[in-house]
This record gives C-alpha cells, structure tokens and sequence, in this order.
C-alpha cells in the first residue's frame, strides 16, 4: 500500500530525476556551441578617457595560519569599460536603471551586421539604413526581440590596444578630440525604432555613437526609445549573420547606469 508519504517520497524522486535528465541534455544540446563575447577585466581593459579605470587589489592569497588557503580580491571601476551593458538612464532622464530591466529583455536572436570593409576604409563609419535593409535582402526581416550588432572590426583585431581601438593613446579631457572609431547612425537608430521591434543594439566598439561624436545622439534617441546597448563585445568574428540567440548577464547595480556583462551566445 502507497501512502501520501510514500507518493510524496516518490514525487520527489521523479522531480531530482527530471532535473538531472533535463541538465544533461541542455548540456550536451549547447557543447561546442557556446560562443564568448566578454573581454576579460584587468589592467589594460578599454575605459572611456575621461573614466576611471579597473582596478584590481589582492588582499589576501596564502595560507593562513588555521592551515587552509583563503584568497580574497577588492575592486573598483566605472560603470562603463570593457564589456559591458548600458542602461537607458544613462542618456534619458527618465529612464530605467539596470536593476529596473527585467532579466529576460537581456536575451534575444542575434543579429550581425558585418560592415568591416566600409570600416576598414573609413575608421569613422556610420551604419545606415541602406546596411540594415541589405542585410535583411540576404537574411530575412529583422526577428522580434533582436539584439542587432554592428560589426565593426576595430575590437576584433585590435582590443585591448587603445590607439588602434579608441584613436588615441592619451587619457583625460585631451583624449577625446582624438578619438576615432565607428559607430551606429541616428538614422539606422530612428528607422529600428520606428519599424522594427528589437531589443537593443551592440557594437564591438567602445560607444554605439562613432568616436567624433558631440551630442551623443545615437544613445539619447535610443535610450529615449527605452531600447538597450552593448558595447565593447568579443569574437564578432565567429558570430553569424543570424540564427544564433544572445545573452546578457549585466551586474545587477541599484540604480546603475550600466555595468559589466558578461556576454555570450549559442550558436545554432
């Protein structure tokens, strides 16, 4: 005779096994398909000039006198360097702070618009309308919930070697005249907006807006939009045009305007 606690017993046997068999299949269905997109933080991570960069502090790595080893770290950085999210606060008064962003607004089919040639030629490009919609005569519209990423080259080759990534070698106020890199147009930023329902953007540069930029008009009208940014992602180079789904892991920062992720995405 099975009782209620023999039947409560035996649920809970069925419940460990299906996670474990659930486990191991999500395992094995996303090896050798896992793709990293994060830079790695330490001394030669690229922070905008003007910013404080990653510092890392060892406060203990030994073994202590109870006789086990303890190793401990203390940290301290801008919000935005390396690889990392930005929040829409960070350029609209009103918008939301990273722990305001719900967790699943961060994962979404990735789309990669390769534009390396016309950067190669030009390190201030500009992606356009015309390279959005080229990109959607070879692939297909623009899925729902779209990361859509601007494949510049410039982290690709050169990440972490400032004057090759940023322009400039200098820090500080003097550095921004300097700066030179690609970034998004306004108005491939206006047309995702108006006629297509995306998540966000990413760039394999240190900004969405080009180096020369002012105003910051690429981040006002989209954070504006309560859309999402990455920048300073890894490994373009192997992501393809479309079919592969990304992922966003940001530091949950109260009130943060952005924060380092670490990035990745199943390829398909």
């Amino acid at each position: 005779m099975i009782t209620s606690r023999h039947f409560i017993k035996i649920a809970g046997m069925i419940c460990v096994l299906v996670a474990v068999i659930v486990t191991v299949t999500c395992k094995t269905d996303v090896k050798g398909k896992l793709l990293d997109m994060t830079y790695v933080y330490d001394e030669n991570t690229i922070y905008w000039p003007t910013a404080k960069g990653f510092e890392l502090k060892k406060l203990v790595w030994e073994v202590g006198e109870a006789g086990y080893w303890y190793a401990s770290n203390e940290y301290s950085a801008s919000e935005h360097g390396g690889t990392h999210a930005d929040a829409p606060i960070h350029f609209a008064e009103n918008g939301r702070t990273m722990d305001q962003i719900p967790l699943e607004e961060w994962i979404g089919p990735a789309v990669k618009i390769d534009v390396t040639v016309k950067c190669e030629k030009d390190r201030d490009y500009l992606l356009s309308v015309d390279d959005i919609t080229n990109w959607e005569e070879q692939h297909g519209q623009i899925p729902d919930g779209a990361w859509v990423i601007m494949y510049t080259g410039i982290d690709t080759k050169y990440y972490p070697d400032k004057l090759q990534v940023l322009g400039t070698e200098k820090t500080g106020e003097a550095a921004l005249p300097e700066l030179s890199f690609p970034g998004f147009s306004p108005e491939s930023i206006e047309f995702l907006i108006k006629e297509r329902n995306f998540t966000g953007i990413a760039i394999d540069t240190p900004s969405i807006d080009y180096g020369k930029s002012k105003d910051f008009k690429v981040h006002r009208i989209l954070f504006a939009a309560e859309k999402l940014a990455l920048e300073n992602i890894a490994n373009l180079d192997k992501l393809p045009a479309k079919g592969a789904a990304l992922y966003v892991l940001p530091m949950l920062i109260k009130d943060g305007t952005g924060a380092p992720a670490r990035v990745f995405a199943i390829l398909p």
